[in-house]
């Protein structure tokens, strides 16, 4: 059977936070209105933030999706997507293209799973060559956005939900496959894979790794603790993140 690589992306391939920087580009475009866009981008805090309700605070990053979208021609959010990934592109983490180079080579299939706007997750994965890729999803009607968002990976068993369909389309193994990531909505999916690896976790995300022996890494020793980890040493924790 196929081994899965499920790989999250704001704060695990990146350090932005991908959506957020999409909505202040349509912000400065006129494209939305301000006054919703400063409200969701308030919601991208208190998610970025981490806490309690975490869940609820994705809740309201997608409610704040609907509204901001709702109408908005669909050419002009791509435009502004495009924008924002060449100036982003750059900052992606370092470790990233040999980890992916890493992972094809003990012949993972790569799958980006990210709970942000597919506009821009599309434009990470064409430019990473990663061919399998989930996020939010809105639906559209005549070109435009018509505020119903159809798949919000980041709800609580969103991320779970994409990993089992993808397991079916690929039949792939779920003991064999990876997983790494950086919040408990990633969480979900590290509790079902055989190697999971917690990347600079969420406080949330970092007491969980320790219960459960999960190993932690951060953007430095990733590509040193990758092949341990793959050997089957996932029950340790690996180098902790600084």
């Amino acid at each position: 059977m196929r081994r899965l690589a499920v790989l999250g992306l704001d704060g695990t391939l990146t350090p932005d936070t991908l959506g957020g920087l999409l909505v202040r580009e349509l912000m400065a475009r006129g494209v939305c209105d301000g006054d919703v866009g400063r409200e969701f981008l308030a919601a991208v805090d208190r998610h970025d933030s981490g806490g309690q309700d975490f869940f609820g605070a994705v809740s309201d990053v997608h409610r704040g999706w609907e509204r901001l979208f709702a109408g908005v021609a669909v050419p002009s959010v791509e435009r502004a997507a495009e924008d924002v990934w060449a100036q982003a592109r750059g900052r992606l983490f370092g470790f990233v293209r040999p980890l992916l180079q890493r992972l094809e080579a003990e012949g993972f299939l790569v799958a980006l799973v990210s709970g942000g706007p597919i506009e821009m997750v599309n434009l990470v994965a064409q430019d990473l060559g990663i061919d399998v890729y989930r996020g939010a999803q809105m639906s559209i009607q005549r070109n435009r956005y018509t505020g119903q968002l159809l798949q919000g990976p980041g709800r609580s068993g969103g991320k779970p939900g994409i990993l089992h369909e993808l397991v079916a389309l690929h039949q792939a193994s779920l003991e064999r496959s990876f997983a790494m990531g950086n919040s408990l909505s990633d969480a979900e999916i590290l509790a079902l894979v055989g190697f999971p690896l917690a990347f600079e976790p969420s406080a949330e995300l970092a007491d969980l790794a320790v219960s459960r022996g999960w190993s932690r890494v951060d953007r430095h020793d990733v590509l040193h603790v990758l092949p341990v980890l793959l050997a089957g040493a996932q029950g340790g924790e690996g180098v902790p993140s600084s």
